[in-house]
């Protein structure tokens, strides 16, 4: 019989943890669904650094910024549908079958790339559908934090999650760099394909039961726009989403042109590139730790604000650089910063949201992150093309000055 994981049949297995941020993984189910999403998260990023390297290779960066944005383009127009889709279906079901049409999706793009059959729109074909499943599964797996832990573990398990995301962002692209290096193109996709088994495996092993999904009332559109008018009631959270919009627009979309950086300016091979990539997620875990520090100390105003300003400096200085491990500091600054802007702006959300609505809004707050900055990297991409690879640098960091001033005089948080 399977075991249904609930906050009262975990509550005994906090006990005797003690107050730490690893606490959440003393509960086995929560442990199992975490290391898996570990596992995926590095297969993923180790996926776009060899897929972004590949199509530089075929073209310029206008193609890495369309491929880019078509891998993750579905997050901006299903990100507030699928926080619908994980409140009214069964979330472990969800999970496993994103999962495993994302694997499918890698094995074939790896087949194509190992038989010479690679071809621009056949890799945005698969990455299309890679990416719709992927919009679906992460609002499902935030959605489903909440079973696998008691409510008073719930912030540690968010700080996790954020954990291993970004530890992911470190650990993939070196590894993607890596394969690139000692092995064939085709590679990083199968290694890919295998983490999101992995995943499937683990989370099939935890034997967890979802609770019963809710049919509700209405239309799933209808708590779509139920979110939306919540939102509009609430303008600060249209200043706040705005931020983190502006952000990852023209803050963190800068990775798409890391290859080019790599060739023309650098002039390094795929090994460095991979860990130049993985230099933004290193800064993005010390970004986690400056939130850590600054959150008792001042308000998420002021965490948006210096997030704005550090990003703009870091990338203008990126922009400038001819030396590879002094990129690699910028790069991981420039992570750091846009991760302490967006990380205050989703908790200042968060605070203040009531909980019936805390699904939509996380699922906007996804959307502002994951599905704005690949049409900033097509924007970026063009730039290089057209103008410079330099000037499009620079321009994301002037682009950032923008949005600091923007916090600074337009937006607020209640109780900040």
């Amino acid at each position: 019989m399977k075991r249904r994981t609930t906050s009262a049949s975990v509550g005994v297995a906090g006990t005797t943890s003690g107050n730490s941020l690893l606490r959440p993984l003393s509960y086995p189910t929560f442990r199992y669904y975490w290391t898996g999403a570990f596992i995926s998260s590095i297969g993923s990023w180790l996926q776009l650094t060899a897929v972004l390297w590949l199509v530089r290779n075929m073209g310029g960066d206008t193609l890495v910024g369309v491929v880019n944005l078509v891998n993750w383009i579905p997050v901006l127009f299903l990100g507030l549908f699928a926080g619908a889709i994980a409140d009214r279906m069964d979330r472990k079901r969800v999970v496993l079958w994103s999962q495993g049409v994302m694997m499918v999706c890698s094995i074939l793009i790896g087949l194509c790339v190992q038989l010479a059959w690679v071809h621009d729109l056949v890799l945005m074909v698969f990455l299309a559908i890679a990416g719709i499943a992927y919009a679906i599964f992460v609002v499902a797996w935030i959605a489903t934090i909440p079973v696998l832990v008691p409510r008073e573990e719930l912030l540690g398990a968010a700080a996790l999650n954020n954990l291993q995301f970004n530890l992911a962002r470190f650990v993939g692209p070196i590894l993607g760099g890596l394969l690139l290096l000692a092995a064939n193109d085709y590679v990083p996709f199968y290694a890919n394909a295998l983490s999101f088994a992995t995943f499937m495996v683990l989370v099939v092993v935890s034997r967890t039961e979802m609770p019963p999904a809710s049919s509700g009332s209405g239309s799933m559109l209808s708590k779509v726009l139920e979110g939306m008018r919540y939102v509009r009631g609430n303008r600060w959270m249209i200043k706040v989403l705005a931020t983190s919009c502006g952000i990852s627009f023209f803050g963190f979309s800068f990775i798409v042109l890391i290859p080019s950086v790599c060739r023309q300016i650098l002039l390094v091979s795929g090994h460095n590139y991979g860990f130049l990539m993985g230099m933004t997620g290193l800064g993005a875990l010390l970004g986690l730790l400056a939130v850590a520090f600054l959150k008792s100390r001042v308000g998420f105003k002021a965490m948006m604000a210096l997030g704005c300003l550090l990003n703009a400096a870091f990338l203008a200085a990126f922009a400038l650089s001819d030396m590879y491990w002094l990129s690699c500091i910028l790069a991981a600054g420039a992570g750091g910063s846009f991760l302490l802007c967006n990380a205050a702006a989703i908790a200042a959300l968060q605070r203040n949201t009531i909980p019936e609505m805390q699904g939509r809004i996380s699922s906007m707050g996804v959307v502002s992150y994951v599905g704005v900055f690949p049409i900033g990297g097509l924007v970026l991409g063009i730039l290089s093309d057209v103008v410079s690879l330099r000037f499009s640098l620079f321009f994301a960091g002037c682009a950032c000055v923008a949005v600091a001033l923007f916090v600074v005089f337009f937006v607020s948080v209640p109780g900040d």
